[in-house]
């Protein structure tokens, strides 16, 4: 998957719980820098776990 279609997934859900444009900015920019710093393979691992 592409970073811009699980960041959007992210916006979709985020608008569903009603967060605000500046909650919505402040996760996308988080997403981008973990995108940066982690595997494809650790996040599957993070979510598995959750």
């Amino acid at each position: 998957m592409k970073n811009a279609a699980a960041i959007g997934y992210a916006i979709l859900a985020s608008q569903q719980l009603g967060m605000t444009k500046e909650e919505l900015r402040s996760l996308e920019s988080v997403m981008n820098t973990m995108m940066d710093q982690i595997t494809e393979k650790e996040a599957e691992e993070a979510y598995r776990k959750n």
